[in-house]
């Protein structure tokens, strides 16, 4: 299928900020990933904090990357900057499709970690549900304690969007766009120390074949903040 997502509204909208809720932003950034190079297969990390990606089959242009659903990829090695343990973390994705994932799967956006066993995860992803793209946060402690929520707006309709997702010890909240924050109690109290690569665009480091939950889009940019 030829790929139809167009990029004039990422270039209508690139120089808009994040709408990241209010007590969200009193996190450091530790990872800020603009996705605005026209070249090369390298993924800056802007916050100073050196998480820089490196890209696999992805089409970059100044308005984000482009993922072809099937085998684009960047990879983020873990380093402890990117791991919160018991603290809060956010981090948000400005994604933009035209395309919703199959019938009962999901496109993987931000990811860092794959199980409880691994040390837990946190990640953001588009889920399909009634024939649209849903955004959806979820986050495993070690401990094996949850939490996920998902949202109630099409977010694979060719218009760019902002998805936040939040974790506190008291639960998860995702915000998309301007639109009312939804919050999911949990009791999130473990630490999330997953070593995991962080990985956007796809499920695992090593995913092939369509269990890879490869996300079809485009990415404008990401970020990661942790509590200090």
């Amino acid at each position: 299928m030829a790929y139809r997502v167009s990029l004039i509204p990422l270039i209508f909208v690139a120089a808009q900020s994040f709408a990241v809720p209010a007590h969200a932003q009193d996190y450091p950034v530790v990872a800020q990933w603009n996705m605005d190079n026209t070249f090369g297969t390298t993924m800056e990390d802007t916050s100073g904090n050196g998480n820089d990606g490196t890209l696999f089959n992805v089409v970059t242009s100044d308005s984000g990357y482009i993922f072809d659903g099937s085998s684009s990829k960047v990879l983020v090695p873990s380093s402890s900057s990117l791991i919160p343990g018991t603290k809060n973390v956010t981090w948000t994705v400005q994604i933009q499709s035209d395309r919703p994932p199959p019938v009962g799967g999901d496109y993987d956006l931000v990811r860092k970690g794959t199980s409880v066993k691994t040390g837990g995860e946190y990640k953001s992803e588009i889920v399909y549900n009634r024939g649209i793209g849903k955004a959806f946060c979820a986050v495993h402690d070690a401990l094996g304690n949850k939490a996920s929520i998902r949202g109630t707006t099409n977010v694979t309709d060719g218009q760019l969007h902002t998805i936040t997702c939040i974790k506190t010890p008291t639960g998860i909240t995702l915000q998309v766009d301007a639109l009312a924050p939804r919050t999911r109690a949990g009791n999130l109290v473990g630490p999330i120390s997953t070593t995991k690569p962080l990985m956007i665009g796809v499920k695992a480091s090593t995913s092939t074949g369509s269990d890879g939950d490869w996300y079809y889009g485009t990415i404008r940019s990401a970020t990661v903040s942790i509590e200090p």
